[in-house]
């Protein structure tokens, strides 16, 4: 009797004991899976990781090629900059010499000039008469380089001219001109000018009209 209670014992023990070995293998190969799941999940996030490296190799490249392009648009914008401001420069002074700046009435009011008389004179082929020149002088001295524009609201013919002395020697005389004429479709002269004295002369041919006008000379410097 004892022996077959001693049969049963040692049989529910080896029950036991695979029972506790089959649960052990379960939870072995729960494990087992549980860690290979790890693992792949481990290895899919290196992958992303990776792949992430990857994208910010790539976008740290292409940023570094756009400042290289923004650096070389801001060299090239400085030197467009520069060279427009260096034409902007270019196109003032040619303005300032073409209209220069300042400008100042320096005569304007009504002239006179008085009647030329008639010369006489007589060859081989017969005598004629011719008038000779009435004028009057204005003088005056300018500061500065520039021009001077004469007007006129006469409408004779008259001779202007305007002389001005250098130290410089002109074909052995020590001053030069500029001549211009006031006639029927010209009303208006312009005559360069250097700093210094200048003297303006109208001449005016005719013995039956004295000449009358408004005179006005602006000064441009």
């Amino acid at each position: 009797m004892k022996t077959k209670e001693k049969d049963e014992k040692e049989r529910l023990l080896s029950i036991g004991d695979y029972l506790i070995l089959a649960t052990f293998v379960i939870i072995l190969a729960l494990s087992i899976l549980e860690i290979a799941s790890l693992q792949e999940q481990l290895n899919q996030a290196n992958l992303t990781i990776a792949q992430a490296h990857s994208q910010i190799l790539n976008l740290t490249h292409s940023l570094a090629q756009a400042n290289a392009t923004v650096i070389n648009l801001n060299s090239k914008l400085i030197q467009a900059q520069i060279t427009m401001a260096m034409q902007k420069a270019q196109i003032t002074n040619l303005t300032n010499l073409l209209n220069l700046n300042k400008s100042q009435i320096i005569f304007n009011r009504e002239i006179s000039i008085g009647l030329s008389s008639l010369t006489s004179t007589c060859n081989i082929y017969g005598c004629y008469s011719y008038p000779s020149e009435s004028n009057i002088t204005l003088h005056f001295t300018f500061a500065h380089a520039g021009y001077i524009v004469v007007n006129t609201t006469g409408t004779n013919y008259v001779l202007v001219e305007l002389t001005q002395n250098y130290s410089k020697t002109w074909f052995g005389v020590n001053n030069t001109g500029v001549v211009g004429n006031f006639n029927y479709s010209v009303r208006s002269l312009t005559m360069p000018v250097l700093p210094g004295p200048a003297a303006l002369r109208l001449f005016y041919y005719n013995a039956t009209v004295p000449y009358q006008a408004q005179l006005t000379i602006t000064y441009y410097s």
